[in-house]
């Protein structure tokens, strides 16, 4: 896995992927499913299947803004299109500018600007006494999912919503060290715009008309209008440049933007509006039962079949996805490639290993959930790690979440991989790269890719893997192919790193005799959580929680020093016998299922309240920002609602959680 990936490999797997859009559910998607069917058995692994299922997608038929009254100087007619750069990008409007899960609708009324969409955003204009009822709100992308900010607007009664790119903010060019936009730099140009979903993620993930069950052809579906995470206002991407108008229009209207609302366009003052013209707007969308196809390599493990270790990236994307997500499907076919070759030199892992290429994740993580959904109760008995790679390459900054107990695991695997641009190790560029003493950060994982289905649902130990770098397309027409060999990763040796980091995890993971699972770490990270809890909601202390979590790191102590013990005795199976004796396999066996168990125990059946499909207690997205993780989600939404009695029942169920997991141990 360290010697054999190859940078014309990668190079030509992401020429193929880039080569034509790609958007979920359609006639393109579909080649490229096969095509990667096709690849895997061409590679040795012939126990390759193609699964489909029939979640609700929307497609765009029509869009349209414009400022329809007041100063005729002020009156626009938006083009809502990206404009060809080059001849390399063969059409940016291929699939044009919409969000997935839109609400079908127009909306006419004057326009508001809310800064980031925030609930705290919304809240300001109403305590600045700017109307928000009835208004088309204008927002800047960043902060929180999307479909947050569709929610909060909602929720201050807008009739609609907007959103662009302001140059100043994370993928624009100002405050840069190189200050260009593609074609001369990797930042987001004014003709630009980030298309993506809108659903409610942090309430659910996957198809929204099957919460909980597989979206197969006869699944029993509600009612669009009965689903709690699908806009019920319309929406529309937009351009810095069909932003600009509407900005000017707000201009010396209402209250001028403070600095945390002013973005980077100078002749602009970011003022509240609203506007003395209206705004109308339009975004005619189809909505269908859709088939979507993910696609699945199986190798069979020769000792432990019965335990699987999943590498996952998701294949569709909004156009030509060089980023995001072709850069890990061609990580992915690399592994694959690598993985026959030692297949065809006589090596088998000891455990399974499950290569899945995921579809429609840009929608709401649809292919992933659906399969986990489909294949829950053997994935409960067999699921022992999911490891994720989604935007895989941008740059050369290794970027790393984990459940706590796989962060040991990354650093060792860090610390055996050169790092391209160096000639260090990938955790030496890691720890230069980050301004922290001791160790680089793995950060928690929230939700925004196909790791949540795994670990927030199903509670299977979850890693996700990234190189970032200025990565000024995302989810644009430019996220190209020559946006990848310009800027991102020119000579591919980025993709060839992350085969080897993800490809040795993998082999770890599915190779080692005991599992490379810590809880001790995990442990002690759940002490720091509760600590963090308490200075959150001081004066309020939580007593059940500090005793389970004690007790759990007491536990997982003992548990260390005896699988020390044990793997000193182990390593005379690796070097001095070859084979070992039925009473030591029965003794991996029993660490290994206590191993793999010990997340599960972190499962509340019940959910959490009004988003029960999310179960863990330790880690969920944010209620309001999505993509982040937050820790003990429950009782931080109980206490930010000053309901003390739930807090304190969350709580409780969280303690009973935690000594579910502490049991596991014993």
């Amino acid at each position: 896995m360290i010697d054999l990936p190859s940078t014309d490999s990668l190079r030509s797997y992401l020429s193929n992927y880039t080569s034509i859009p790609h958007l979920a559910g359609t006639p393109n998607d579909k080649l490229q499913a096969e095509w990667t069917r096709e690849k895997f058995m061409e590679f040795g692994i012939p126990d390759t299947k193609i699964e489909t299922y029939y979640p609700l997608l929307n497609y765009p038929i029509s869009q349209r803004l414009a400022i329809v009254s007041g100063p005729d100087d002020l009156r626009y007619e938006a083009r809502l299109k990206e404009d060809p750069i080059n001849d390399t990008v063969q059409d940016p409007n291929a699939i044009p500018m919409f969000h997935g899960y839109s609400k079908n609708g127009t909306a006419k009324g004057q326009l508001i600007y809310a800064n980031y969409g925030r609930r705290e955003d919304f809240q300001r204009l109403r305590d600045l006494g700017i109307q928000t009822e009835g208004k088309i709100a204008l927002t800047r992308y960043g902060l929180v999912l999307r479909g947050l900010k569709i929610r909060a607007a909602e929720q201050f009664g807008c009739i609609g919503i907007l959103m662009y790119s302001d140059p100043a903010d994370e993928d624009g060019p100002l405050n840069k060290d190189t200050p260009l936009s593609y074609p001369e730099g990797p930042w987001r140009a004014p003709q630009s715009a980030q298309r993506g979903s809108v659903q409610y993620l942090s309430l659910l993930a996957g198809d929204p008309l099957t919460p909980g069950v597989p979206a197969t052809i006869d699944a029993d579906r509600i009612l669009m209008e009965e689903s709690n995470v699908l806009p019920t206002i319309p929406s529309l991407p937009l351009t810095l440049e069909d932003a600009l108008p509407l900005l000017r229009a707000t201009e010396n209207c209402g209250v001028k933007g403070n600095k945390k609302w002013k973005g980077g366009v100078p002749e602009v003052g970011y003022f509240t509006g609203p506007t003395e013209g209206e705004v109308e707007m339009e975004n005619f969308v189809s909505y269908n039962i859709t088939p979507i196809w993910d696609v699945t390599a199986r190798i069979e493990g020769s000792s432990e079949p019965h335990r699987s270790i999943i590498l996952g990236n998701h294949r569709d994307s909004w156009v030509y996805g060089a980023v995001d997500p072709s850069s890990g499907s061609a990580i992915l076919l690399e592994i694959a490639r690598v993985l026959g070759k030692m297949l065809q030199s006589g090596w088998r892992p000891k455990r399974t290993i499950i290569l899945a290429s995921w579809d429609a994740e840009e929608y709401g993580l649809i292919g992933s959930t659906e399969w986990v959904e489909d294949h829950r109760s053997w994935l409960k008995k067999e699921g022992a790690v999911y490891i994720n790679c989604d935007a895989a390459v941008s740059g050369p900054r290794f970027e790393a979440g984990a459940s706590p107990s796989l962060n040991k695991l990354i650093y060792e695997v860090t610390k055996m991989v050169r790092d391209p641009a160096t000639g260090k190790t990938v955790y030496e560029a890691w720890d230069a790269q980050t301004s922290y003493t001791g160790t680089p950060p793995v950060s928690t994982l929230g939700s925004g890719s196909d790791f949540t289905a795994f670990l927030d649902h199903l509670g299977i130990a979850s890693i996700d893997l990234s190189f970032s770098g200025n990565y000024g397309v995302y989810h644009s027409g430019y996220d190209s192919f020559d946006w990848m060999v310009q800027f991102g990763d020119p000579t591919f040796e980025y993709h060839q790193t992350m085969v080897r980091v993800w490809g040795v995890i993998a082999l770890r993971l599915a190779d080692d005799i005991i599992l490379p699972i810590d809880p001790l770490t995990y442990a002690t990270e759940i002490q720091t959580y509760v600590e963090q809890l308490e200075r959150y909601s001081r004066p309020h202390t939580y007593p059940t929680l500090h005793d389970a979590s004690q007790e759990l790191l007491d536990a997982a102590t003992q548990f260390e020093d005896t699988l020390k013990q044990i793997k000193r005795k182990l390593d005379r199976f690796n070097y001095e016998e070859p084979v070992m004796s039925a009473k030591w396999m029965k003794r991996v066996e029993k660490m290994n299922a206590r191993l793999t168990e010990f997340e599960r125990g972190f499962l509340d059946p019940d959910g959490i309240r009004d988003r029960e499909w999310f179960k863990h207690v330790i880690y969920a997205p944010g209620l309001w920002t999505g993509y982040s993780s937050q820790v003990f989600p429950a009782i931080i939404e109980a206490f930010d609602q000053e309901d003390m009695p739930l807090a304190r029942d969350a709580e409780s169920k969280a303690a009973v959680c935690i000594q579910n997991a502490q049991l596991a141990l014993l």
